[in-house]
């Protein structure tokens, strides 16, 4: 799967093609269909109702302790990993050639779940275990409704998706040096995020919107992330031409 480390030497028409315009084009009638209509709702309300009218899976071990509880530890280990194999290859010389790709992974896991933390203390959307519909004391309001209300909401963005979605910077990191079936990079961030929004719209913590969400800011982030970092390739890193890249 890996080629030598010989990275890509610019970023193509193509690859804005398949990273930019398409993930747009599907990602911003999927937003747009969820602010317009009440769908969030009915999809919520059909787990609520399939658990007996009460969020019975909100403590449950597989959606709370594992899912929440250890899945948040999973993520923190992996960024951690990245980490300690970046410290590492400045003594191991069979890590050197992939410094780049470890320090990129480790400032993506971190950097894309805090704005989406950072992003939720700006919101007043409530979960849906606290709107009214399902036993809270909160009226719904749709996602980019901004109004401020104190000591409510803030539960959009997904936070907890965005620690899987976070992973997508495992793919930008490794991508210009895959040769082929680069697209698996992507199993990582896409499983672990579905996995985790998922665990949460059933426990009532989030409408599947706000995972929708997390998923489209992560995946621009780390786009944005990618473009801007790749700037500063590290010296070892070779291009496709055989130069150093600069």
């Amino acid at each position: 799967m890996f080629s030598s480390p010989n990275a890509i030497q610019t970023l193509d028409r193509q690859f804005w093609i398949y990273h930019l315009w398409l993930p747009l084009l599907f990602v911003l009638p999927m937003l747009y269909l969820f602010e317009q209509t009440t769908l969030d709702i009915a999809l919520a309300d059909f787990w609520f109702q399939l658990e007996g009218g009460d969020w019975a899976l909100r403590k449950h071990w597989f959606t709370y302790e594992l899912m929440h509880h250890w899945g948040k530890r999973l993520v923190i280990t992996l960024g951690l990993s990245m980490l300690v194999l970046y410290i590492a290859s400045w003594k191991v010389d069979r890590l050197r050639p992939w410094r780049w790709s470890f320090i990129f992974s480790f400032l993506g896991m971190v950097f894309l779940p805090s704005l989406i933390t950072s992003l939720k203390h700006l919101s007043s959307t409530p979960c849906p275990w606290d709107t009214i519909r399902f036993g809270g004391g909160l009226a719904y309001t749709h996602n980019l409704h901004f109004a401020s209300i104190a000591n409510a909401g803030h539960c959009f963005p997904a936070a907890h998706a965005s620690g899987g979605f976070g992973l997508f910077a495992l793919y930008f990191a490794f991508y210009p040096f895959v040769t082929k079936y680069r697209y698996r990079l992507l199993l990582p961030g896409l499983v672990l995020g579905i996995s985790f929004g998922f665990a949460q719209q059933l426990r009532g913590a989030h409408f599947v919107s706000h995972d929708l969400w997390s998923l489209a800011i992560c995946w621009f982030g780390a786009l944005l992330l990618f473009k801007i970092v790749w700037r500063f390739k590290s010296p070892g890193i070779r291009t496709e031409s055989g130069e150093a890249a600069p």
